[in-house]
Parts: C-alpha cells; structure tokens; sequence
C-alpha cells in the first residue's frame, strides 16, 4: 500500500547556497580590488603650503624625520634600499604612485636623493605631502 504524503506534512525549507554563493563572490570581489596602503611608521611635521591640495593617497609612502632618517613600511631603511623596495612595490601594483612626507626640519638634499631613488626604482608619480595653510 502506497503511502501519500498530503501538503501539509511537506516542509519547506529554504535553499540558501545562491546567497552563500553571491557573499563569497563579492567577498573575492571587494579584495582583489582593495588598494592596500603601507605606512611609514612615523608621525613627521609636515611644512604648511598655501596651494596644498588633497589628493588621493598612494599606495607607497615613504617619510624622513628632522634627523634625516628614513622610514618605510614602520621600518627605518637607508637610502640604498629605497629603489629595491619601490621595485617590490611596483611589481605587486603596477599603477603605484609614492607619497614622501618629509619633516619640515629635515634636509631638502635628502629630499632630492629620495626622489631619484623612487624614480630609479621605476614609479614616476611622486607626491611631497604638505598641510594646508601657511
């Protein structure tokens, strides 16, 4: 004798694999397309500039303090390893540009090495930060 189950002894259940599915997607989605920024690892005092404008952050940012020292990464680097790691950084992100916030104490000769340093090392989008107002 066949049995015969009625409407209302079927439970319904929902099927939440799609959902699970469009999550992990847009997951995957939201990481690939995350633009990471490393930290200098120091605070520095910035000189004031009346054009200063904001701009978009890059994704390289490299600072020297009042003593000339200079930081990457929350690390402190010395000038010979700037271009090797600029290098680094634009293999990992072709369309890199690099911010360099300097003291306003410290040296504009340090500057200057600084910047053919990250030009050597293959990015020509360079930003000097400055806080707005004079």
């Amino acid at each position: 004798m066949a049995r015969r189950h009625s409407a209302q002894e079927e439970e319904t259940e929902i099927n939440i694999t799609p959902m699970l599915d469009i999550v992990f997607i847009m997951l995957i989605f939201f990481i690939v397309t995350t633009s990471f920024v490393k930290e200098t690892g120091i605070d520095v005092n910035r000189p004031p500039a009346l054009t200063a404008e904001p701009r978009p952050r890059g994704n390289i940012m490299i600072a020297v303090n009042s003593n000339g020292q200079i930081w990457m990464e929350k690390r402190q680097v010395e000038m010979g390893q700037i271009r090797f790691m600029v290098e680094n950084a634009k293999a990992e992100n072709p369309e890199s540009s690099v911010i360099i916030i300097t003291d306003q104490e410290a040296a504009t000769g340090k500057l200057i090495d600084l910047m053919d340093q990250v030009r050597l090392g293959g990015v020509t989008t360079i930003s000097v930060a400055a806080k707005e107002g004079a």
